[in-house]
């Protein structure tokens, strides 16, 4: 599993909104910050708009926030969101003719749970309390 620049950068934006505790967010800051073309990070909010990770707000004070708590926001939710979260090994999609037959699916199919079990588990809060520490 390889996680794309997308899925990198969507937690980096979803941690700098959610560091302004519940607080409006212009875009424009974010990108700021975190070093991200304004154009790429608008594709990625608009993702996570649709995937209800964030909200956005329209108007002269408009931005994004959180649409739920830090402790509620996974990174793998946001993952899931970017399309990062796909199977470790392409036998695990469908279709697969050795599906029945395969000596060693249930390696992949393990390994693919372990992951997609740790990056649900890592929260928000639980990265933002971690950077704090540094």
């Amino acid at each position: 599993m390889k996680i794309s620049a997308s899925g990198e950068y969507a937690v980096r934006l979803v941690v700098a909104i959610a560091k302004k505790q519940g607080q409006v967010v212009s875009l424009k800051d974010v990108v700021k910050e975190e070093n991200i073309s304004i154009k790429f990070a608008e594709k990625i909010a608009s993702a996570l708009v649709k995937a209800q990770i964030l909200t956005s707000l329209r108007g002269q004070d408009g931005g994004y926030k959180l649409s739920k708590p830090t402790s509620q926001t996974s990174v793998g939710e946001i993952l899931k969101a970017t399309g990062d979260l796909s199977p470790v090994a392409e036998c695990l999609t469908a279709g697969c003719p050795m599906l029945d037959k395969c000596s060693s699916i249930t390696v992949w199919q393990r390994l693919n749970g372990l992951i997609n079990e740790y990056l649900n588990s890592v929260m928000i809060s639980t990265l933002i309390e971690n950077n704090l520490k540094m």
